[in-house]
C-alpha cells in the first residue's frame, strides 16, 4: 500500500470517528425513524442541489433565498434544522479537504481555469 493510500484510509477513519459525522449519525438515526421526515428531508436536499448545481443562469441569491421562504416552516422542525446543520458540519469538513489538497497540489492548470467562465 502506497503512503497516499495509507493517509487516504487514515483520513476516512478520522472523519468516520470525528465528532462532526458521529453527530450526524445520530441525528440521521432520529430522522430515519420517521419515514415521511425523512422523504421530506430528502427533497429538499434534492431541490437544494439542483438549484446550486443548475446548468441555466440563475440569480442563484434569489433562487437560494426563494427555496428557503418556500421551505421556511419545514426547517422550523427541530429534527431537520438539526440534520441539515449537522449534514453541512459534514460536508464543510470534507470540503476543507478538498480546498487543501486542491491549494497544495500544482497541476498547472491556471491558464486552462483562466479560459472557463464561472
Amino acid at each position: 500500500m502506497s503512503q497516499v493510500e495509507k493517509c487516504t484510509r487514515e483520513l476516512v477513519d478520522a472523519i468516520l470517528v470525528s465528532t462532526e459525522y458521529q453527530d450526524f449519525l445520530k441525528i440521521k438515526e432520529k430522522v430515519s425513524r420517521d419515514p415521511e421526515l425523512r422523504k421530506k428531508i430528502n427533497a429538499f436536499r434534492k431541490h437544494n442541489f439542483e438549484v446550486q448545481n443548475s446548468a441555466e443562469v440563475l440569480d442563484m441569491y434569489d433562487e437560494i433565498d426563494k427555496m428557503y421562504r418556500e421551505y421556511e416552516e419545514f426547517r422550523k422542525n427541530i429534527l431537520v434544522d438539526e440534520f441539515l446543520k449537522r449534514e453541512l458540519r459534514v460536508c464543510r469538513m470534507i470540503q476543507q479537504v478538498g480546498i487543501e489538497l486542491m491549494s497544495a497540489v500544482d497541476l498547472d492548470t491556471k491558464e486552462i481555469a483562466e479560459g472557463i467562465p464561472v
